[in-house]
C-alpha cells in the first residue's frame, strides 16, 4: 500500500500521469476504459495539470487512489515513469523490523558468541547514532546476555542500527574464530535484505579484509618449582604467527609471591609491541602454566598486578587469563592424548554439540588413578567435578594429577566452597561453558572474568585449560646439570 497522505508521493504520481497521458483526451480514455468513470464529472475542464490534480483528489476521497495506481502500472508496464515512481520508492514500507526478523538473526548465533555480539552492538550503535550507547542508556551499561541485546535492538527499532550491528558482528566473529573459518553467509544475506527493504541510504559498508585466523595476543607465563623458588618463563605469541614475538622479557627466578611483580612489567612490554605487529587484539590474554600443587590457588585474588596509573589491582580484575598445566608441557604421551581430545572438542564446537563431550563427576574417587582411567577411556573433552577436593593434601594432589594425566582440554571444579550445592555449581559451570567459545582461549578468559565479577559462587570456580599448540619453549632439563643456570 502507498501512503497517499504524503503530498510528495501524490505529486510524483500526478506528474507521471501528465507525462504518460500528455493531453486530456488520452487521460479521458484511460479513466473511461480502465476505471469506468467519466472524467468530465470528476475534473474541471481546465488545463491538463489541473485535470490530473482533480483526478487524484477525487480518487483519494473515494479511497480508490490505490486502484488508479495499480491500473496505471498494469497499463504502462516498463514505461520509464513507472520505473521512476518505484525507485523513489512509493510502495509504503513498515518502519518496524518484525519480530521474525530478529528471531531469524539471533538464531544464527551460538551462546559463546556473546562477547563478540556485545562488542558489535556497542560499535554498531556508535556508527548508526553517532553517540555511545552508555551515554544514551547508562542504566544498561552492563550487558550480560544475548537476549538483552536483542531486546534493545528491537526497542530502538532503527533499520540502520540493525544493519550496522550485523556488519560489526560479521567482523567480530571472523576475528574470533581462532583457526576455524566462521561461515557468515547467512548474516550477510540478512544484512543485505534489511538494507534493501528499508532503503538504508548509505551503501552497506564491507569490513576490511582480515585473516580467517584470529590475531589474538597471548602472554605465556610458565612456572617450574626450583626448591623454594620458581623459574618463570615469559613468552609472547600471536595466533597466525609461528615464532614467538620478541618483546624484551627474559626468564627469571623468584619466590612464588613475586611472580605477579614480574608479570606487571611483562604485560606492559608485550602490549607496547603489539601495535607494531599488526595484531587485531592489542590486549594480551595471560596463559599461566602452573605446577600441579598450585592449581587450586586463587591467583585471581592473591596475585596483585601493578596498574598503569599507579596502585595495584588483583589479577582477576586487571587482566583476562586462563590457567594451564606446566606438568603437561614436556610429557609427550599427554600431549598426544591432548591433541586427539582437542580435535574432538573442535568438532563438537563446530557441530554445536559440546554437551556430548562433557563428563560430570559427582564424587571424589577413593583410589589414586581411578578418575584418570575413566576419563582416558571416555569420549569426553570437558570435566565438571562437583565434589569438594579431599582435605588431605596428598589425596588432593593425586586427584589433580589424575585430571592432568587424563589430558582433557577443559576441567572445572570448585575450591573452598563447602556450602555450594551441586545444582548451584552446575548452573555456574554451564553459564561459563555455554557463553564461551571453548577453543578460543581469549574469549574463554573474558567469560571467566565476567562470571567471577558478577557471581559470588563463580569466584570459587577453578578452570584448567590446555591445548596441543601454543606451548612455551622451555629448556631441556636433560642437558642442564644446574637448573639454576637456566635463568641465571
Amino acid at each position: 500500500m502507498i501512503n497517499w497522505e504524503d503530498n510528495t508521493k501524490r505529486k510524483i504520481f500526478r506528474l507521471a500521469l501528465q507525462r504518460v497521458y500528455p493531453n486530456k483526451a488520452d487521460l479521458r480514455i484511460f479513466v473511461s476504459e480502465e476505471l469506468n468513470e467519466n472524467l468530465a464529472t470528476i475534473a474541471s475542464d481546465n488545463n491538463l495539470q489541473e485535470t490530473a490534480f482533480d483526478l487524484i483528489v477525487w480518487a483519494q476521497a473515494k479511497s480508490r487512489l490505490d486502484e488508479v495506481f495499480e491500473v496505471f502500472c498494469r497499463e504502462n508496464l516498463g514505461d520509464r515513469a513507472i520505473v521512476e515512481l518505484q525507485q523513489r520508492p512509493m510502495i509504503e514500507q513498515s518502519s518496524n523490523l518484525r519480530e521474525e526478523d530478529w528471531k531469524t538473526l539471533f538464531e544464527q548465533f551460538f551462546p559463546y558468541d556473546f562477547a563478540d555480539i556485545q562488542r558489535a552492538f556497542l560499535r554498531g550503535f556508535q556508527r548508526a547514532l553517532n553517540v555511545a550507547f552508555q551515554e544514551v542508556r547508562p542504566d544498561h551499561s552492563l550487558l550480560t546476555e544475548q537476549a538483552q541485546i536483542q531486546e534493545l535492538l528491537a526497542a530502538h527499532d532503527k533499520p540502520e542500527l540493525a544493519v550496522r550491528f550485523v556488519e560489526s558482528v560479521i567482523v567480530e566473529l571472523q576475528r574470533s574464530s581462532e583457526g576455524n573459518g566462521r561461515d557468515v553467509t547467512g548474516l550477510k544475506q540478512w544484512r543485505d535484505r534489511i538494507a534493501q527493504r528499508f532503503d538504508v541510504s548509505d551503501p552497506v559498508l564491507e569490513p576490511k579484509p582480515i585473516n580467517t585466523t584470529a590475531r589474538h595476543a597471548y602472554l605465556l607465563i610458565a612456572l617450574e618449582e626450583i626448591g623454594s623458588d620458581v623459574n618463570v618463563y615469559p613468552e609472547l605469541r600471536i595466533t597466525g604467527t609461528e615464532a614467538p614475538i620478541r618483546f624484551g622479557a627474559q626468564p627469571t627466578t623468584c619466590p612464588l609471591d613475586q611472580v605477579a611483580y614480574w608479570i606487571s612489567g611483562w604485560i606492559c612490554q608485550a602490549e607496547n609491541v603489539l601495535g607494531d605487529d599488526n595484531c587485531d587484539d592489542i590486549e594480551v590474554t595471560l596463559e599461566v602454566f602452573l605446577p600441579c600443587q598450585h592449581l587450586e590457588e586463587d591467583i585471581a585474588t592473591t596475585w596483585m598486578i601493578k596498574a598503569r596509573r599507579g596502585g595495584e589491582q588483583s589479577l582477576g580484575t586487571y587482566r583476562r587469563f586462563v590457567v594451564r598445566s606446566s606438568d603437561r608441557i614436556r610429557d609427550r604421551q599427554i600431549q598426544r592424548i591432548l591433541k586427539q581430545k582437542w580435535q574432538q572438542l573442535e568438532t563438537s564446537v563446530q557441530a554445536q554439540n559440546v554437551a556430548s563431550q562433557i563428563y560430570c563427576q559427582k564424587d571424589c574417587p577413593n583410589e589414586k588413578g581411578t578418575l584418570c582411567a575413566v576419563l582416558t577411556d571416555l569420549e569426553a573433552t570437558v570435566l565438571k567435578l562437583f565434589a569438594q577436593l579431599p582435605a588431605d593434601p596428598a589425596k588432593r594432589r593425586d586427584l589433580l594429577n589424575d585430571i592432568i594425566d587424563a589430558a582433557l582440554p577443559i576441567a572445572l571444579w570448585s575450591a573452598d566452597r563447602a556450602d555450594a550445592d551441586a545444582s548451584t555449581l552446575n548452573a555456574e559451570f554451564d553459564q561459563l561453558l555455554q557463553h564461551s567459545h571453548l577453543t578460543n582461549f581469549a574469549g574463554l578468559a573474558k567469560q571467566w572474568r565476567l562470571r567471577r565479577m558478577n557471581s559470588e559462587s563463580a569466584k570459587h570456580i577453578r578452570l584448567l585449560c590446555d591445548r596441543p599448540d601454543r606451548l612455551p619453549r622451555l629448556p631441556d632439563l636433560k642437558y642442564c646439570e644446574d637448573e639454576d643456570a637456566i635463568v641465571a
